[in-house]
């Protein structure tokens, strides 16, 4: 990995320097090119304004006079021609007499200026600056100016190769910093990839560093999050499991124990019998819940939980909880204090009856002896809110953000699998309602619950 993050630093840098030398030696090249042209240029036009102006009559016959021409217009570092309209070369500043003739383009007997860039038999590179002679508004002939380019592509090509060779050391330099930047990048990501490895084979006790800059802190942060989270899950189903096995075989042993006594023991009174029928039937509907609270939590893990809605009398289903479970109230002496309105809405009854049961038994199970359970029931913005509320034990601030949590219990010495609210949680959700919690230690818990109408 650290290599291909090397290499990506270098592919862009490389990149890039290879487009800067393009650009730069084009740039070079336009540079010192345009600047001769100019400069010759400039030469001619002020060689051709000069003659414009200046010349006498003799001065037109330029076969005669073409030394002096010569002499006056020369520009060093060139070789000047003195060309007649007709193409003819008068004669050159180099001394050499030329054979044949010069095409001179139409612009030029126009009285337009003209420069090329040609190429001899040697290959070798040449700027020729072709300006007119006016006299009386017509063309009478031509300088031209010609030189070689060869120093000028030298000079080119000299500081094209200095720009490579800093290019170089710059890669060089990049390579460097981009191996110590890939170790920087990649060393946290490996120290990541090995932790998250241990995580994922059962070291829920590793920890990342989150000292890691931006993204890397923040990814490190949420996989440690995801290991403690993973590790309270592990922990909650162990206690499960042992909370369930132990409350599945509490009522076995009841069955189990009463059944053998009934089998074995011939003179047991009518009175025993009756008992311990009764403590068998019992704990075999404790079994069924168990079984049923098992079987609602899978099917709602699954979403194979469906809800047959109907219309539904939530002031009947209210009352209806309240008379079942006032023998359980009765047993502490509690009262109910209830508030209910005649509210219809649209819910599975059958699940709806069960959200209410779990709701005011666990108010009754966690309450004092001679305690108040309060049940309210209100209209408010197109919503059912039922509010039930007792003056118990309470939940302790650190177990409120875990309670509604699948298998959770408050203490060990709980009954129950732990899933009775989380059971709650669902149920509600699905009915498109919301369920919180309130509550504080020593002073009992509120429960609110708001269903679409």
């Amino acid at each position: 990995m650290k290599r291909k993050v090397t290499l990506y630093f270098m592919t862009v840098i490389i990149l890039m320097l290879v487009l800067f030398e393009v650009v730069f030696s084009v740039s070079v090249y336009r540079y010192y090119y345009n600047g001769i042209v100019q400069y010759v240029e400039s030469h001619a036009r002020t060689s051709t304004r000069f003659f414009s102006e200046y010349n006498s009559l003799y001065f037109i016959r330029l076969q005669e006079y073409s030394g002096d021409i010569i002499e006056s217009f020369q520009l060093e570092g060139t070789e000047l021609q003195l060309i007649d309209r007709h193409g003819t070369i008068i004669q050159s500043s180099s001394g050499e007499k030329t054979e044949g003739k010069v095409v001179i383009p139409y612009s030029l007997l126009e009285g337009e200026m003209y420069h090329q860039v040609t190429t001899t038999k040697d290959k070798v590179k040449q700027l020729e600056v072709i300006s007119p002679l006016i006299h009386q508004g017509q063309t009478i002939g031509v300088l031209k100016y010609t030189t070689v380019l060869t120093h000028v592509n030298a000079k080119i090509i000299e500081i094209i190769m200095f720009t490579i060779c800093v290019g170089i050391v710059i890669s060089g330099i990049v390579f460097l910093i981009s191996r110590r930047l890939a170790n920087s990048f990649v060393k946290p990501i490996e120290s990541i990839i090995h932790a998250s490895s241990q995580i994922a084979e059962g070291t829920l006790k590793k920890k990342i560093k989150e000292d890691y800059p931006g993204e890397l802190g923040e990814l490190a942060h949420s996989l440690n999050h995801m290991s403690d989270k993973i590790e309270k899950a592990e922990q909650m189903k162990n206690e499960f499991i042992a909370s369930i096995s132990h409350e599945i075989r509490t009522p076995l042993t009841g069955i189990k124990g009463w059944s053998e006594t009934l089998k074995t023991v011939d003179h047991l009174t009518e009175e025993e019998i009756k008992q311990g029928m009764g403590i068998i039937s019992g704990e075999t509907d404790r079994l069924i819940h168990l079984v049923e609270e098992l079987l609602d939590f899978s099917r709602l893990q699954s979403n194979h939980f469906n809800l047959y809605k109907q219309k539904v009398q939530l002031y009947d289903m209210l009352e209806e909880t309240i008379w079942q479970l006032t023998p359980n109230a009765e047993e502490k002496k509690m009262q109910f204090i209830k508030t209910i309105e005649r509210i219809e809405l649209i819910g599975d009854r059958n699940r709806l009856k069960q959200i209410f049961l779990n709701i005011v038994q666990n108010a009754i199970k966690y309450s004092h002896k001679n305690g108040k359970v309060y049940i309210e029931a209100t209209k408010n913005e197109g919503q059912a809110v039922i509010k039930v509320k007792d003056d118990g034990i309470g939940i302790a601030k650190e177990h409120l953000p875990y309670i509604e949590q699948s298998f959770y219990q408050i203490n060990n010495h709980a009954t129950g699998a732990g899933l009775g609210l989380a059971i709650v949680k669902k149920m509600v959700e699905l009915h498109g309602g919301t369920i919180n919690i309130i509550s504080k230690e020593g002073i009992g818990t509120t429960i609110l619950i708001k269903l679409p109408l």
